[in-house]
Order: structure tokens, then sequence, then C-alpha cells
């Protein structure tokens, strides 16, 4: 099944988060998610695979795709 996500939602334990790849920035805030494409201002879909991928210190995701 394939599934198209639309949205990346930071759930980590800090209030807010900042992720950089490349030269792009991202500025993530708690619990609300941001559009996935390749507009402006959206988190392009190689990126979202790798940041979907990170992990807090526990092993929990931080990032959930919605």
């Amino acid at each position: 099944m394939n599934m198209k996500y639309t949205t990346i939602t930071y759930v980590g334990k800090t209030p807010g988060y900042i992720v950089k790849i490349g030269n792009r920035t991202y500025d993530f805030e708690w619990n609300k998610g941001l559009a996935i494409g390749r507009r402006q201002d959206e988190i392009h879909p190689d990126h979202m695979k790798k940041i979907a991928k990170w992990r807090d210190k526990r092993g929990k995701r931080i990032f959930i795709l919605e």
C-alpha cells in the first residue's frame, strides 16, 4: 500500500525544534504540523523522509507523519 503524507508534526519533549538540512531551515512548533511539498515554506519530500526517522535518546519518534 502506497501512503501519501501531507504533514509532518513535531511531538518531541521541548516546546520547539529547529531542523537545518543543507541550506533549508525548518522551524517546528510543538504539536503543529508543517506541510510537505515542493512549494516555498513547505518541507521538501526528500527532507521529510530523513526527518521522520529521527528519534530521541530513548528511541521514541519525535515526528509523526500524517
